[in-house]
């Protein structure tokens, strides 16, 4: 049987060499089934051939056969994280999440320590449930206000409620204590749906009715009758971006008796100019940056597709925030009139004037709104009240042209409900950018020590090679570095635009700058790839490996490590020259309640069970400049983005002891060997930075804790806190 087995394997090796992948993959099944002890001897390079196989099966749009294959590698190889990891990607791709969570599932249980199967798990829980629900009900203020609400308005015994996007059913939870005849509740996610029936049933509200259905698609026989209290909670930070008019509007048609009345009664949208310097970077190209790139008057804005506005916590600016005029009410609203609901979503534009209070510039405009649920019970989400529900976060309204104000001015603002959504009115023909080019570009501190590089760099080439011979791939989301080299002469750059949008930006740029655009090779997007370099060779390689969000971009990470070995001339310049991973170990109410329920926030319903198993272990795109949080240990390196693949232990020094809530995460880039290290653990940086949460009971104690730093083989990592087993 051994021996049948070798000659087995001999013919897959012969099949794989020729790209003949499905024979390969046969072969090797029938040397592992008749030999077991081949399976680990093997187990790599039939990996190689099962993916291979996969990939040109997915091409071909043959998913049963995806299906079937991994279906038989694991058979071979039960308990093989990388099998499980990659079953568990097919059946997420495919829409099977119950079974994708179980494969995510038994390969951690198996190896905590794999990276990518905990990424993994953590992008299913984010499609299936979206973290607002955390915040949201996490919010006592807001909690406490709907229940006395519905406790005023509903009549015990008589009414009959209807809950639209009942999420898990705390309103629903609420109107029982009242005694309705009858509770229907709905919610357009099966998960949430189910979430609901599961969470009700535990707290004694059987008889309640989960539909899984967004309401307008409800008919009325489905829910037995039209009802006389609706109650919802269907907001966003723009109080109407959740289609709560347009459900509103076909409730009112369809499901809400003629005495009926809604929950909350009216609402209220407001708006105010502000100057915010952190704020317009985001969104705006800032001055100082145009007049060096020599387009000071351009207006540049960053690239949206469908959001007419972003979503801030902006109580947390502290400072950084002023607000140069006194809220204004844009919008108001009965919920309880039907004619005001269609004669609002059918007006064509909506027009607010400010006042000055003081000289300055206004360069943002927030909206927050008030919600009146009863005539006596209010929420609002005014970042300047101590009173605010945070259940919401700001509306930004971003693509408001920066404009000096003097005292007393009245400022006009236009605004329309698109779809049923505000829509500021653009000022002025603006120029779009990628959010990451924008990001890039308006960090200074960055591009200061970009230049501060540059007379060192030109010392070091000019060692080897004339300026006028000098070839430069620079990959940062603008390049900057190659810009100054061609301005002093160098022959050639290549550099990559993420959109057609900044590759028309890049080319202006250089026209600006006098830069000979036949010297310029612009690639666009994520579809050119190493292999697109051919032989040439640069003396200068200058790679941005990071997402804004804070991870690492793994592709870039690779191509970066190609073009240092395979495409530098030796000698040449590689820049950066080392990446450090920092992190401190902290405790934050915020990251708590945005990641976790804790059930004396929902009245003590028993709610957090069901939800906390969607918990993910990592949150990107924080601003720890506006992060709340204690630390209890100093910042430490934690490794470099270089470290071997596996698990180390590194120990923290304490400052505090204290229960932690979660790891935070950043980079310190030395651009050039022995320059001055910049941190991304700054504000207006263009990386923002990633938290791992910690187990909440393990409490710290000592002079230093233990964090595990773990490394996949494509250099994805992961940080926690390491406890010893007893």
């Amino acid at each position: 049987m051994e021996d049948i087995a070798r000659d087995y394997v001999t013919a897959a090796r012969q099949f794989s060499s020729n790209g003949c992948w499905p024979k390969a993959f046969d072969y090797y099944m029938m040397a592992f089934e008749r030999s077991i002890d081949m399976r680990p001897l093997h187990e790599l390079e039939f990996r190689e051939v099962v993916n291979q196989l996969n990939e040109r099966l997915s091409s071909a749009d043959r998913m049963e056969d995806i299906f079937f294959n991994y279906t038989r590698a694991l058979m071979m190889f039960p308990t093989n994280i990388y099998f499980l990891n990659d079953m568990g990607k097919f059946l997420f791709k495919c829409g099977f999440y119950t079974k994708a969570w179980d494969h995510f599932e038994d390969a951690l249980r198996l190896d905590c320590t794999y990276v990518d199967a905990e990424k993994n798990f953590n992008s299913l829980k984010n499609l299936l449930v979206e973290r607002w629900h955390f915040r949201m009900l996490n919010d006592k203020i807001r909690n406490e206000a709907y229940r006395k609400a519905i406790r005023d308005t509903l009549i015990p015994h008589k009414d009959t409620v209807l809950d639209l996007g009942t999420g898990t059913g705390l309103l629903s939870m609420y109107a029982n204590e009242c005694a309705p005849r009858i509770i229907t509740a709905c919610d357009g996610s099966k998960v949430m749906s189910e979430m609901a029936t599961a969470i009700t049933r535990e707290n004694s509200c059987e008889h309640l009715i989960i539909i899984n259905k967004m309401s307008t698609e409800i008919k009325l026989k489905e829910i037995g009758g039209k009802r006389s209290l609706l109650l919802t909670e269907m907001f966003d930070a723009g109080l109407f971006g959740e289609h709560v008019l347009q459900s509103l509007i076909h409730a009112w048609e369809n499901m809400i008796s003629d005495d009926g009345r809604v929950i909350p009664n009216k609402a209220e949208f407001f708006v105010m100019g502000a100057k915010c310097d952190f704020l317009n970077g985001r969104y705006q190209l800032c001055s100082s940056i145009k007049s060096f790139l020599k387009i000071p008057t351009l207006n540049v804005h960053v690239l949206t597709f469908d959001e007419t506005y972003d979503c801030e916590d902006v109580h947390l600016y502290g400072d950084d925030i002023k607000y140069m005029t006194e809220p204004q009410s844009l919008i108001q609203v009965d919920f309880n009139s039907y004619i005001e609901l269609k004669k609002l979503i059918e007006k064509d534009h909506y027009e607010v004037e400010t006042v000055a209070l003081e000289s300055g510039e206004i360069n943002t405009v927030i909206g927050f709104f008030n919600l009146y649920l009863t005539d006596n019970v209010t929420i609002t989400t005014d970042p300047r009240s101590d009173q605010r529900a945070n259940a919401w976060q700001q509306a930004i309204f971003f693509d408001k042209i920066p404009i000096k104000v003097e005292k007393n001015d009245i400022i006009p603002m236009y605004f329309s409900l698109n779809g049923g959504k505000l829509t500021m009115y653009k000022d002025d023909a603006i120029t779009r950018i990628s959010p990451e080019t924008l990001r890039f570009l308006n960090d200074t501190e960055y591009l200061n020590a970009i230049s501060g590089c540059i007379g060192t760099a030109c010392v070091y080439l000019g060692q080897i090679v004339e300026m006028s011979q000098i070839t430069i791939i620079d990959l940062c989301p603008f390049p900057m570095f190659g810009l100054h080299l061609l301005k002093r002469g160098a022959k050639s750059l290549t550099c990559c635009a993420k959109t057609d949008s900044d590759k028309r930006f890049f080319k202006k740029v250089f026209k600006a700058n006098d830069i000979d655009l036949s010297n310029v090779t612009i690639m666009v997007g994520d579809e050119w790839s190493r292999e697109g370099f051919g032989d040439e060779k640069y003396h200068v390689v200058f790679c941005n490996i990071f997402e804004p969000c804070g991870e690492i971009d793994l592709r870039l990470k690779e191509i970066a490590e190609h073009l240092k070995h395979h495409h530098l001339i030796q000698g040449g310049l590689s820049l950066p020259a080392s990446v450090k991973v920092m992190g401190q170990i902290v405790k934050s109410n915020w990251l708590d309640i945005n990641n976790q329920l804790f059930d004396e926030n929902v009245s003590n319903y028993k709610i957090s069970k069901h939800l906390n198993p969607y918990q993910v272990s990592q949150n990107f795109c924080i601003d720890f400049s506006h992060l709340e949080y204690t630390p209890l240990s100093d910042p430490a390196e934690l490794g470099t983005t270089d470290n071997l693949v596996g698990s180390e232990v590194v120990d923290v020094p304490l400052i505090k002891e204290g229960n932690s809530t979660a790891i935070l995460c950043w980079y310190t880039i030395e651009l050039m060997k022995d320059a001055t290290e910049i941190t991304t653990n700054r504000k207006n940086c263009f990386i923002d930075g990633i938290v791992f949460m910690t187990d909440p009971n393990i409490r710290l104690r000592g002079r230093t804790a233990q964090v595990l730093r773990c490394v996949d083989p494509d250099g994805s990592f992961k940080l926690t806190m390491h406890v010893e087993a007893t």
